[in-house]
């Protein structure tokens, strides 16, 4: 599979879990920034521990790596990531009441669970990445 380069913001880490294919690994979830309109994106494995310092990102983070589609996962935001070619290139600031954070994650928030479910019906392979506003 030909790799392309994606900006990613990051906003999920998950916790680390031991595998016998990858030893310890993480899950990282975000928002596209290279896309005409935002999207998801999951990377997974992530060897986080593992990785350089210079490589080692946070939420918010903004990062561009070269990433492959997952040969055994078909989720449509699901991709392989190129490790050695991951550099953190920015990060997203909470100024502004978190106002430059929300304007890439509101274009993908659900206005209910019930939204999200109609379209995990409609869409193949089902995503499983969404939001929703909870409360006022």
């Amino acid at each position: 599979m030909e790799a392309e380069r994606i900006r990613v913001m990051v906003t999920v880490k998950a916790y680390p879990t031991l595998s016998r294919q990858y030893n310890e690994t993480v899950c990282v979830a975000g928002v596209r920034m290279d896309t005409e309109r935002p999207e998801h994106v999951r990377l997974f494995p992530v060897p986080f521990r593992d990785m350089e310092q210079s490589k080692q990102f946070k939420k918010y983070d903004i990062i561009e790596i070269a990433v492959t589609g997952h040969s055994r996962d078909d989720r449509p935001e699901s991709r392989r990531p190129v490790l050695d070619s991951l550099e953190v290139v920015g990060h997203v600031s909470s100024d502004r009441s978190w106002e430059r954070r929300a304007e890439w994650v509101r274009p993908l928030v659900a206005a209910s669970l019930c939204q999200i479910k109609r379209e995990q019906k409609t869409r193949t392979p089902p995503s499983d990445s969404a939001q929703v506003r909870v409360g006022a």
